[in-house]
């Protein structure tokens, strides 16, 4: 008989018990090294000493990124002073006068006119699309019985 044959009657029984002994021990190892490994990922001063590199540059990313914030923040205040404001005002009534054709169009152009069309048409024809398959999908389920 074959070993599976032996593990079926009476005298594979320690066999088997071996087996799952073993299988225990590696699984057991295997959970300590996980729970290991789990505390060691966790503390912090360990990782710090592990990898100063690493902590410095995410360091050095943190500052930066605060420092981006606090100059963003800085020059809005800046520009909503009344003083900058009427500058950037100044600024723009000479453009304004300079260039007359570059502050509003009376027509749209040709070209302009046709990609709005299109767009339009497409628009409605993917709606139309949409709207009916979700009619199709919802009519084609049945509406929950009462018991």
């Amino acid at each position: 008989m074959g070993e599976g044959a032996d593990r079926m009657n009476g005298n594979g029984s320690h066999q088997i018990e071996g087996e799952i002994a073993e299988i225990r021990g590696r699984l057991d190892q295997s959970l300590a090294e996980l729970d290991r490994r789990r505390h060691e990922a966790t503390d912090i001063k360990l990782q710090v000493r592990r990898h100063p590199a690493a902590v410095a540059v995410a360091g050095g990313v943190v500052l930066l990124l605060l420092g981006g914030i606090g100059y963003a923040i800085w020059a809005a205040r800046q520009r909503e002073r009344p003083v900058n404001k009427a500058k950037r005002l100044r600024l723009a009534l000479s453009r304004m006068i300079d260039e007359p054709q570059k502050v509003a169009k009376a027509e749209p152009t040709v070209p302009e006119k046709i990609l709005a069309a299109a767009g339009t048409a497409a628009a409605t024809i993917l709606t139309k699309k949409i709207i009916e398959r979700a009619m199709n999908e919802a009519g084609r389920k049945e509406p929950a019985r009462a018991r």
